[in-house]
């Protein structure tokens, strides 16, 4: 695999990064590690002017073969990600807390999202057991007649 195909940009709300809850985006550092791949994460960094932050995001994305969003709060630079996903055939595994459900329409509507819901973070950890990255990719799916994600060649969508 090239670079790009070990990368996962690891997506979240950043305008109250003071309140983030750390702890699941270092288990997501450890998730994606675990699994041979190297992360991103736009979370963990200093703070930085906007125009920084838009370069640096945009080209983390560019280099990034998949992407794990945490949806738990609204944010338009999450929803721009998953939309550049969109148009790139990235897939992006999104994570919400039952406790702050409805999600975006448009974000599950998406057909290269899954959604994960967990209660708790135990949850979230056997929830993910069944993701293997390496096995997540978004194709045409003759079954739904469209290009969505796929998880070891099933369909997530239909």
């Amino acid at each position: 695999m090239t670079k790009l195909e070990k990368n996962v940009y690891i997506a979240c709300s950043m305008i109250k990064a003071n309140q983030l809850d750390f702890s699941l985006l270092d288990f997501l550092i450890d998730f994606v590690e675990e699994q041979g791949y190297h992360s991103f994460v736009p979370g963990k960094m200093e703070d930085a002017s906007s125009k920084v932050v838009f370069e640096r995001d945009m080209n983390w994305l560019r280099d990034s073969a998949k992407i794990i969003a945490d949806v738990n709060e609204p944010s338009h630079g999450v929803g721009m990600e998953i939309m550049y996903a969109y148009k790139y055939d990235i897939p992006v595994i999104c994570l919400l807390n039952e406790k702050n459900k409805p999600l975006s329409r448009m974000v599950e509507g998406s057909p290269n999202t899954a959604i994960i819901i967990y209660n708790s973070k135990k949850d979230l950890e056997e929830e993910l057991k069944d993701f293997e990255l390496d096995e997540t990719s978004v194709f045409f799916c003759s079954k739904c007649d469209e290009k969505t994600i796929h998880l070891r060649k099933n369909c997530l969508k239909c």
